[in-house]
């Protein structure tokens, strides 16, 4: 309130009219904080007049009996009053100046004048409270303040310190990053996405998976919905098309095996969602040698004894551990399926080519975990993400939905205010 403080002289000087008989002209010079008070200097010139018909309705200001004049030194306390900071004097001192000064304490007049002081300066002051207010940033959290008191800030300057409690139920804070949003301090909602409901933020975010070389582009929807006062709801839908374009000129020529006897490479894959269901796809080429020992420990490939081309069909399923999606092959089958062969060495081949494709595309996506990351801004809330299916974006695309939840506390949401102050959104520390 120092800003305050070195205006105050200017604002409460002035003339003052307390009744017919007196006039003041108020000339304060300085205003200082002392601790938990206000010290203010000045002085008052005070006019004493005769009055004809004192109290009636002709009341009407006479000659000029009296001047006097008096140096002020006034002690003003501030206090909480609702939700603005109110002043009161506390303490009021004068010293009437020579000797009509001794005179005008004789005959009552300064007595009269420190009345008069008293009486207009607290009416001054209760019709100036300081209310302070909110950025809008934070005005939704409904500050409340219940206890207040003057302070001195560095040599002399003029605060007041005040406590109280703010609201910090779900949808409160919902429509605070709603809010944020709007400004530009958190990320938008995806394009194409409806509206979403009161209640509810969207947010759309765009990552990679950095393991694979090279990373291969994500994107993830995420929607928080307050569904009590101390709980909000997260679903996440992953946005996996780009790797879902990108992954079979990746996979194309990958070798399985490559040995004295065998030689399995792939030659398509892709994968795509129907519906609640990813599936993957592979072409297999695998081609078998006949197999010569040339020594104690070593072998020389022969002659190619057979080549066949083995389609392969897995459905593609996911678990959720410590936030991250852990992908799964399951339900191995012959794609389009054909007549099982029993016997003989080409379905033995067959079956463990398959085996061998299953068995390294399962390791290589368990090894690979997705673990979506939040932006710093929204880091701080820790969402939970506790369940997850496959979910088909547009027609074919792959993607994942999550389901979990963000647990509020003071402290979630300090961390994100002290997140979004670093970030300039919200004002500096004093």
């Amino acid at each position: 309130m120092r800003e305050i403080q070195r205006a105050l002289p200017t604002l409460l000087s002035g003339k003052l009219d307390p009744d017919c008989g007196l006039g003041l002209t108020v000339g304060l010079t300085s205003a200082q904080a002392e601790g938990d008070a206000v010290r203010a200097r000045g002085r008052v010139r005070a006019e004493l007049y005769r009055c004809k018909n004192r109290e009636t309705e002709r009341e009407t200001r006479g000659a000029h009996l009296w001047t006097q004049v008096v140096d002020v030194e006034a002690l003003v306390s501030g206090g909480l009053s609702g939700e603005c900071v109110g002043f009161e004097l506390r303490d009021l001192s004068l010293d009437p100046r020579g000797v009509t000064g001794g005179l005008g304490t004789f005959f009552g007049i300064t007595e009269r004048v420190r009345r008069a002081i008293v009486t207009q300066g607290n009416a001054a002051l209760r019709a100036a409270p300081v209310c302070p207010e909110m950025p809008e940033g934070l005005a939704l959290l409904s500050p409340d303040f219940t206890s207040g008191r003057a302070v001195e800030i560095g040599e002399g300057g003029m605060g007041a310190a005040l406590s109280g409690s703010v609201a910090s139920d779900a949808e409160r804070l919902v429509a605070l990053m709603g809010l944020w949003q709007d400004k530009g301090a958190l990320p938008a909602a995806g394009e194409g996405n409806s509206v979403p409901p009161a209640g509810t933020v969207a947010f759309r975010f765009e990552d990679s998976l950095k393991a694979l070389d090279p990373p291969l582009s994500y994107g993830l929807d995420l929607r928080l919905k307050a569904v009590s006062p101390t709980r909000i709801a997260a679903t996440a839908g992953l946005d996996l098309r780009d790797v879902q374009r990108r992954l079979p000129d990746m996979a194309k020529g990958a070798v399985l095996v490559d040995d004295c006897r065998a030689r399995v490479e792939v030659q398509d894959f892709e994968f795509l969602a129907h519906a609640e269901n990813l599936v993957a796809l592979a072409r297999l080429d695998a081609r078998s040698y006949t197999c010569a020992r040339t020594g104690d420990s070593s072998w020389q490939r022969g002659a190619l004894e057979r080549a066949e081309e083995v389609d392969v069909r897995a459905e593609i399923s996911a678990s959720v551990a410590d936030n991250c999606l852990i992908f799964h092959l399951v339900d191995l089958a012959r794609d389009p399926p054909l007549p099982v062969i029993a016997e003989g060495r080409q379905g033995a081949r067959s079956e463990a080519a398959r085996t061998l494709f299953i068995d390294a595309v399962d390791h290589l996506l368990q090894d690979r975990p997705l673990c979506p990351e939040l932006p710093p801004e929204l880091r701080v809330l820790d969402p939970q993400f506790r369940s997850g299916a496959p979910m088909e974006m547009g027609s074919g695309g792959v993607g994942f939905g999550l389901e979990g939840s963000v647990d509020l506390s003071a402290t979630t949401i300090i961390a994100m205010l002290q997140v979004l102050q670093e970030r300039g959104v919200l004002p500096p520390r004093p």
